[in-house]
């Protein structure tokens, strides 16, 4: 990662946006821009995107936003080290490109971080389904290893990271086994190496769910999280016990779509 010229923040987004409709991505990228923190810079890796998501990026009139390009790979990890190697930030903050950060999402992170001793920061959500708001997800407020067996217990998009923790374990893994889960993986391996997190316990962020109860993972996907699961688990020293949620994405891929509906929705908090 680029030391120089400091700036305190630095926003890395990978993006690979293929929807015709571009409503997502200008919402998403207009929800940094508009936050009340505005000393940061905005790099936004857009390889494999549609000719009019690139057109709209590459037309943004804003000093702040840094477009880099990744000639051949397409998966997020790689876009997102890509973003890494050229941050300038104090701090690191991820954004997704079909999400919405609350304009105060920034300044309240940040203070956060500034007065606890943690790693990294992210908050709990707002649950957007096809346009409309369909419950939250509230997490622990100090996550510990355990609450990683069911579920991850952060959003990724919501996150701030300390910038000396990401590189103290390589930022992140773009093995294949890892593709879907590198937030996972990531997450994990900043825990094995001392450094933990938090969540604000408020919604800073609209996050955007498929309504596909599979959210586009294939088996193959679920396989290669077992693998990941494992990994880390056992360098946690969590295994045998951690075992069953070892396993649990492909228990829960074998699933009918309507049970897992069923499943995902009792997750959600409607209140």
């Amino acid at each position: 990662m680029c030391c120089d010229n400091r700036v305190p923040l630095s926003v890395i987004m990978g993006t690979l946006y293929r929807r015709e409709d571009i409503s997502l991505l200008k919402r998403s990228v207009e929800s940094i821009l508009k936050q009340t923190f505005s000393n940061f810079e905005f790099i936004i890796c857009d390889t494999g995107s549609t000719e009019k998501a690139i057109t709209y990026l590459e037309n943004l009139d804003d000093p702040r936003v840094k477009l880099a390009r990744n000639s051949c790979s397409l998966d997020l990890a790689s876009k997102l080290n890509l973003c890494l190697s050229i941050a300038r930030g104090k701090y690191i903050a991820r954004m997704d490109d079909d999400d919405w950060s609350c304009p105060k999402r920034f300044e309240k992170e940040l203070n956060y971080l500034e007065n606890v001793d943690l790693a990294f920061v992210g908050s709990n959500v707002s649950l957007i389904q096809n346009g409309k708001k369909v419950g939250q997800r509230v997490f622990p407020e100090r996550p510990t290893v355990e609450d990683f067996y069911i579920n991850q217990p952060y959003i990724h998009p919501t996150l701030i990271f300390r910038r000396e923790a990401l590189e103290a374990v390589g930022g992140y893994c773009v093995s294949k086994d890892c593709i879907l889960c590198e937030d996972y993986d990531l997450l994990l391996r900043l825990y094995k190496a001392g450094y933990w997190g938090a969540n604000i316990q408020e919604n800073l962020l609209d996050y955007t769910i498929s309504s596909n109860p599979n959210g586009g993972r294939t088996m193959g996907h679920r396989v290669n999280e077992v693998r990941i699961r494992y990994r880390r688990f056992k360098e946690l020293g969590r295994l045998p016990q951690a075992i069953p949620y070892v396993v649990k994405p492909i228990l829960v891929g074998v699933l009918p779509g309507t049970v897992l509906e069923i499943l995902k929705r009792k997750q959600w908090d409607h209140g």
